[in-house]
Order: C-alpha cells, then structure tokens, then sequence
C-alpha cells in the first residue's frame, strides 16, 4: 500500500483516517460551533475554498494525490463512507449531523473530489459529446454545490420555536440551532398573532383493554358496535335513590368548552375471539353503556364487560390542525393566513410552520406552537439539486438513444 499508483487500499485507508481524526477531535474539543463562520466569513471562505480548487487543480501534475482523487479509486470509497456515516448517525438519532467532526471531514473529502472532478470536466468540454458532458457535469456539479452551500450556509440557517396564546402577539421564540444550554431567549424581527385554532380529528376508536395491565387486547371474545355518538357532550352522573341503588352514568349534548367525546355502545361476548372477529357465531353475554375519552374537564369513562376486560376509547387522533394568524414583520409589513402541518406560511425569508399546540386542552386549545426557520442559502442547495435532477433526465434520455 502506498506505492504507485495508489488503489481502493489507500482510498479506504484514508476515509478511514478521517473518521478516527473526526472521533478524536469530537471527544476531544467538542462538537462544531458553525455559528463561527456566519456571514460574511462564510462567503469569504467558499470564495478561498473554490479559488484553492482552481490552483490545485492546475497544478495537479506535480501532487500525486490530487491527480489520484480523479480516478475511480478515491471517490468510490469516499461515497460510501459518506453513505456509511450518514447512516449510522441517522440511526444512533443523531439529529446535528454538521456539528459531528466525523461526517464533516469525509464530506469535506467528497466535496474535494467532486469539485477537482468538475472543473476538471469542465476545462475538457468536448463538443463530441454534449449531451454526456452535460450530464456528468449536472450530476457532479449539483452535488457539490448542493454540499458546499448545505455545509457553509448551515452557519446563517436560523431555527426557533414560538409559542402563541390567542390575541397575544407574540415575537420572542428559543433558539433551536444554538449551543447554548439552556436554550436561549431571543426577540424575533417579526410577531405572531394567533387568532383562533382549529383541529380535525379521527372518527373515535373503541378497543378492549386487560382491566389489571390497561394494555390493548386484540385477541379477546367481545364484539364492540356503536350505537349513538355524541360529538360535545357533558357528563351527568347517576344519582342514588333511598335504598341506595345508583342509575347508570349518561352524557347529554353540551357543545361548549371542555366538551368530550362520548359513544353509547353494545359489546357483545362470543365464545371465540374469532368469531367476535367476524360477528359470527351465538352471542353469550352482551353489555351497554358510555364509554368517553375523556377531556380537560370530564374524565375519561370504561365500560367494564366482564373480570378480565374493559371497552374503552382512546384519545382522538387528531387529522389536521391549524392557526389563522397575523403576522407582523419589518416595514410595517403585515401578512393575514393559515398555516398547517406541512403548509408553512412565508414572509421575508421566513417559513412558519405548524408544529404543535396544547395538547392537554385538546380541540380547546388557545396555543399554537410554530417553528419558523430562515435559510438564506437554500435556494443554492435547491439549485444544485435540480442540477441533479437534470442530469439523471438527461442520463435517461441518453441511455435510450444509445441502446436504440
């Protein structure tokens, strides 16, 4: 190993290398603070970065190393230890990749690569081959920009998650991206105003639970099928009359806040859980009564069948939710919507996004959480992407001309 011309040996070996230095310099001085290198610096050091390309590339004939990483045998090992360590990282949970020293030396390395790779296919464009030149250079290009301008522009991106009550325009949020433990306080360039939340949610479930563990059982002999529903109800308890007997629970329509969901049910027990499977078979015992998930104000309610089982009906899940709401941003700016999961809501630069609300109150809730993140180098990873995208059409089309 090491003695020209170098193989996939030394390519692995050097990944290699790059880990253990990585894990040393993790333990060692800690994570990587990108905040560092926030604009400008991080313009100035893609400028250095790309300029320190171009003369190496051109003198490339007298170091060995760097005529070596365009040949196959450095970027095929230097891929898979990105694949490699991405991998493990996304596994173990890590959720800040680029503060690991590990994955940012090996795509520092990959992006070396890709970038000597491109220029230089670039410098050797031959009309020939148009078609195929495009295509390599859009593959390798887009992905080194789409590395380079993840990379440096993770030190500008800003993340930070806003709490807002109901007609309480609110501009503080905690810095989501920061090292700072705990979480730093920060007052945002613009405000929130939520107006009113809403949720959607699943019709409710019915299911029997073990009455000693409360687990869910999936195997047992009842049957449940719902007879009424109340979607806002209130509960009224039964009240004993004089010898001391006590009348059944009920729950009455009450579409007001704290209301609950609540189902009056006919559980019916076979001899088999196969046969309450497929409601098939001669019923043994049957039971009625409320079962109701329950609210902020009323409890939750069982309806125990027999020894062993209970019906019960689990928290709604919710099918959407989301905040009509104002936000207030520079230059008197002022922006009226609705922000969803998945449906952020834009304003100079930022995305505001839907992430949560008070989970206690439910559907009552008056608190919306939002997560509003600014990127200002996004559009650039976006560009390379699509460069990506073009060179695999390209690559397609290509490959049926040729086969024909």
């Amino acid at each position: 190993m090491w003695s020209k011309p170098w193989k996939f040996a030394e390519g692995i070996t050097i990944g290699a290398g790059l880990i253990l230095v990585g894990l040393m310099l993790q333990f060692s001085i800690g994570p990587i603070d990108w905040r560092l290198l926030a604009f400008p610096l991080n313009t100035i050091l893609l400028a250095i970065y790309v300029l320190v390309l171009g003369i190496v590339y051109a003198v490339r004939k007298h170091i060995y190393v760097v005529t070596w990483t365009m040949t196959v045998y450095a970027p095929v090992p230097a891929l898979a230890y990105g694949v490699l360590v991405t991998l493990l990282l996304g596994l173990s949970g890590w959720d800040q990749m680029l503060r690991s020293w590990p994955f940012t030396l090996v795509y520092i390395w990959l992006m070396n690569i890709l970038g000597l790779i491109s220029i230089r296919r670039i410098l050797h464009f031959t009309r020939g081959g148009i078609v195929r030149n495009l295509c390599f250079i859009c593959n390798h290009l887009g992905l080194f920009m789409a590395m380079v301008c993840g990379t440096l522009g993770y030190a500008d991106m800003q993340k930070y998650r806003l709490t807002a009550k109901v007609d309480q325009p609110e501009w503080r949020a905690i810095d989501q991206v920061g090292t700072q433990m705990p979480p730093q306080v920060v007052e945002l360039p613009l405000a929130i105003e939520l107006h009113d939340f809403t949720i959607d949610e699943y019709p409710p479930k019915y299911v029997v639970i073990d009455n000693e563990t409360g687990m869910i059982v999936d195997d047992s002999p009842w049957r449940i099928q719902q007879d009424s529903i109340w979607e806002y109800a209130a509960i009224v308890y039964g009240r004993k009359d004089s010898l001391g007997n006590q009348d059944m629970d009920r729950y009455v329509e009450w579409p007001s806040m704290g209301a609950c969901t609540a189902g009056f049910i006919t559980a019916t027990r076979f001899a088999s859980a196969e046969e309450a499977a497929n409601g098939q078979g001669t019923a043994l015992d049957t039971k009625q009564g409320w079962v109701s998930c329950g609210s902020f104000m009323f409890p939750y309610k069982a309806l125990r069948l027999d020894s062993l089982y209970s019906a019960v009906m689990p928290d709604r899940e919710p099918k959407r939710y989301a905040s009509d709401v104002t936000v207030y941003a520079a230059n008197n700016q002022k922006m009226d919507g609705t922000i969803e999961v998945n449906k952020p809501l834009e304003i100079n630069g930022w995305k505001i996004y839907q992430v949560s609300y008070d989970q206690a109150l439910g559907r009552w809730s008056d608190t919306s959480v939002f997560e509003l993140v600014r990127d200002p180098w996004l559009p650039w990873v976006y560009a390379g992407i699509y460069m990506m995208l073009a060179g695999a059409v390209l690559t397609f089309i290509t490959a049926g001309y040729n086969k024909k």
